[in-house]
């Protein structure tokens, strides 16, 4: 895939994550660029209106490259500390989703009421609701993340991450109609929790790129 590719793809997650309300006026998403750099949404760019100008180059530490004076998001080291401790992963998606944000608020752990959540890990929480804005945030974050595909953000958000922007964006689809799932279900009683067995069967089934594809078209088709 070339670069202008990459960035467009990028570009199209970024707001298909904007139509869904998954992100707001502050959400960022990344792709790695190469070991020590990746592109990322401007921090001054509208998500809903966004285009590949909007895409911006930066090193590890944030600083922008390609001849460009543009900025990254504060929250940038999200990105660099996963790229940097996890090799294999190639994207990395920051979401402001309300039904995930209500369950971290309120203390309520995240348990996979939905055949795809059985993908996302053990969820894990960051007990902090503040910026990941420094390294050392960054750093934090990503030893909670572990080797997890995604990691929850107390009254805050979501981190995704995947080997591809596809796969990425799967997964933070996947834990936000999760939390939806959960919390509606809540209203009425105890949710249906997947056992073990249950979760191992739907990995085995799931985890495929036409099936991630198939998610992604569902989004795509809603921003024309």
């Amino acid at each position: 895939m070339s670069q202008q590719a990459l960035k467009q793809e990028l570009v199209d997650a970024i707001r298909m994550l904007e139509r869904a309300e998954y992100i707001d006026h502050n959400g960022h998403c990344s792709a790695r660029r190469d070991a020590n750099s990746f592109y990322i949404n401007s921090g001054a760019s509208v998500r809903g209106t966004l285009n590949v100008e909007d895409i911006v180059a930066v090193d590890l530490e944030g600083k922008p490259l390609e001849g460009s004076n543009v900025k990254p998001p504060l929250e940038f080291p999200i990105h660099a500390e996963v790229y940097r401790v996890r090799p294999k992963l190639n994207a990395v998606f920051h979401t402001h989703p309300q039904w995930s944000t209500y369950l971290t608020m309120t203390g309520v752990k995240q348990k996979v009421v939905y055949a795809q959540a059985s993908l996302l890990g053990d969820m894990p929480v960051m007990d902090s609701p503040m910026s990941v804005n420094t390294k050392e945030m960054g750093e934090k974050m990503v030893a909670i993340m572990g080797e997890n595909p995604v990691v929850m953000l107390k009254a805050h958000g979501v981190v995704a991450a995947g080997e591809s922007i596809l796969e990425c964006f799967a997964y933070a689809a996947y834990v936000e109609e999760n939390a939806r799932r959960q919390y509606m279900a809540m209203q009425i009683g105890e949710p249906y929790v997947f056992s073990d067995a249950e979760q191992e069967a739907c990995r085995l089934k799931l985890r495929t790129q036409s099936l991630f594809k198939k998610t992604w078209d569902h989004y795509r088709s809603k921003i024309g």
